[in-house]
């Protein structure tokens, strides 16, 4: 570089030229930025999914929660969450980022159905001493603590023994739907799962055999789904770190 003004002493021209060389590599990075964003994968669910199908609504007469499901053929379903009786601001999922296997949880609150049967009992014995004169007084007292105690601890072991069914993201395991069915909603809440599998399954076939593209989408969708509401903070920076671990090179 020394050499050059001795042996050219119109090295001013191309020093003034050589600064072009910049401007292409800084336009190199950008382009590449809009080759990342611009796949398939890219689009804004709000404006792709205007084909609605079925509604589903479901519900869950003892917590007075439920929510209203439709399914639309471009692989996207629109939640509505009911909440004692009131509408909560709907979202849409991206039905390829789901897996299609639900994750379900039984809990039986056997302590309360316990008490609320050993407080039956009691009940039972009270009205048994009733017939008694000398009992009477405290036999009256006991049944009416008893039966009091029976409705309050049946109804919270109804209220308590549920079945959570839950899908989540599919690298990034993040629950993104979870549904809640007490007993006179389970067998409703049953029957509409297999549905949901076999729209996620449908819109599996969409995906396209580039695994880093679908990756950086399932990305993009858990930061969309934080940005509705549906996803902390929290949640969506362990979903993000799961699938970052699922590149077999550094993005």
């Amino acid at each position: 570089m020394a050499s050059t003004p001795k042996t050219k002493p119109v090295a001013p021209k191309p020093a003034a030229s050589t600064p072009s060389a910049p401007p292409a590599a800084a336009h190199s990075a950008p382009g590449e930025h809009i080759l990342i964003a611009s796949d398939d994968f890219a689009a804004d669910p709000a404006t792709v999914a205007r084909t609605a199908g079925d509604t589903v609504v479901l519900r869950n007469p003892i917590r007075r929660t439920g929510a209203q499901i439709t399914f639309y053929n471009e692989g996207y379903l629109k939640v509505t969450a009911l909440e004692k009786g009131n509408a909560e601001a709907p979202f849409l999922l991206d039905l390829r980022f789901v897996d299609p296997v639900p994750k379900i949880e039984r809990v039986i609150a056997m302590r309360w159905l316990t008490a609320a049967f050993g407080c039956g009992a009691l009940a039972v014995l009270a009205a048994f001493l009733l017939r008694f004169d000398a009992f009477y007084t405290v036999a009256l007292c006991a049944l009416c603590v008893a039966a009091l105690g029976t409705v309050g601890a049946l109804y919270v072991g109804v209220y308590s023994s549920h079945e959570k069914i839950e899908f989540c993201t599919l690298h990034g395991r993040a629950a993104v739907l979870q549904l809640v069915a007490n007993l006179g909603s389970i067998k409703k809440f049953h029957s509409f799962v297999p549905m949901l599998c076999h729209a996620i399954e449908e819109a599996a076939e969409r995906i396209g055999a580039d695994t880093s593209a679908y990756l950086r989408a399932e990305m993009r969708e858990h930061y969309r789904l934080r940005g509705d509401g549906v996803l902390d903070n929290d949640e969506c920076a362990r979903g993000t770190g799961r699938i970052l671990a699922q590149f077999d090179v550094q993005l």
